[in-house]
């Protein structure tokens, strides 16, 4: 069965920037706490590493992460293909 490209890698930037999002939230609401809890998932210090979310920031980085992900996942989709046809 092959993959839908377009329809796999548009659903997966979605499920990415609504993931962008919800975090972007977190980081706006608790900054701190939201680096604190990264950091123990993560196994790192962040503390201290936390910066201002501004709104022109936020539409760059769900836009930046969106396409980018949704770029690999029409790659990963295209391999897929490739490798189910043989």
């Amino acid at each position: 069965m092959k993959l839908n490209v377009r329809g796999f890698s548009l659903a997966v930037a979605s499920v990415i920037a609504a993931a962008f999002s919800v975090c972007a939230f977190f980081v706006a609401v608790a900054p701190e706490a939201t680096a604190a809890f990264v950091g123990y998932l993560l196994h790192i210090n962040l503390t201290g590493l936390t910066q201002a979310l501004s709104w022109p920031s936020y539409f760059a980085g769900v836009l930046f992460v969106g396409v980018w992900s949704g770029l690999w996942a029409a790659a990963a989709a295209g391999i897929y293909n490739s490798l189910v046809s043989r």
